[in-house]
Parts: C-alpha cells; structure tokens; sequence
C-alpha cells in the first residue's frame, strides 16, 4: 500500500488512482476509498482540493496517457534541454568575415554620406 500521507500536490496528481477518481466521480469503490482516506488524513484536504484542480484542468489535454508515460516524456523534456548547446549567433571562424562585411558596409555609407554631405556645400558655395 502507498504512503499517500507523504503525498505532495505533484505526487496525488500524478497518482493513477488519484486520476481515476478525479476523472470518474461516479465511480462509489474509488470515492469511497478517498473519502475513508480523507477523514482519516483531513491536514491533506488543501492538498487534495489542489490536486483534483491540477487534474481537471490537465485531464483532457493528457487524456490517455498514464502518469509513467507522463513522468517518462517529462523527464525526455528536461534531459533535451540540457543537452541544448549554447547557441552562439555567430561561429567563431565566421565572426571576422561578418565583422569585416558590416565594417565594409559601414565605411562605405560613411563615405557616400561624406560625398553627399560635401557635393551639397559644393553646390551652395
């Protein structure tokens, strides 16, 4: 038999039995084991309030998965992003061609502006 009294929120969400009984409320054998367990525990009732909202509010979205299915494409989630490498935006060995492209462009702009600038006082002088 499980320990449900050292059951957080996460753990009775997780918890077939618990999903069971948030999902078929009709179901007496499921209401009644939780409602003997909840007499008997009733410093969970906040955490079992919160647990059953946790269920309904997920119960469509993972309709048909079991808690292990979920727990296992959880933990798949977690270890993929710390496999992410660092995304750097630029490689390292095209960082100086791109440097050198953006200050070409750059000195290029700065001379038109200049030509522009000086073609104008040339026309009004």
């Amino acid at each position: 038999m499980k320990n449900f009294a050292q059951y957080t929120v996460e753990d009775f969400a997780a918890e077939p039995l618990f999903i069971r009984w948030v999902q078929q409320p009709d179901d007496v054998e499921l209401s009644n084991f939780w409602q003997v367990w909840l007499s008997n525990h009733p410093y969970k009732s906040d955490e079992i309030a919160e647990a059953r909202t946790l269920v309904g509010q997920f119960s469509d979205t993972y309709m048909g998965m079991t808690s292990q299915e979920m727990r296992t494409l959880w933990k798949r989630v977690l270890e993929s992003v710390h496999t992410i490498p660092e995304i750097d935006p630029l490689d390292q060995e095209v960082k100086p061609i791109a440097s050198a492209f953006y200050l070409t462009r750059w000195l290029v702009a700065l001379f038109v502006g200049l030509a522009l600038v000086g073609w104008i006082l040339w026309k009004i002088y």
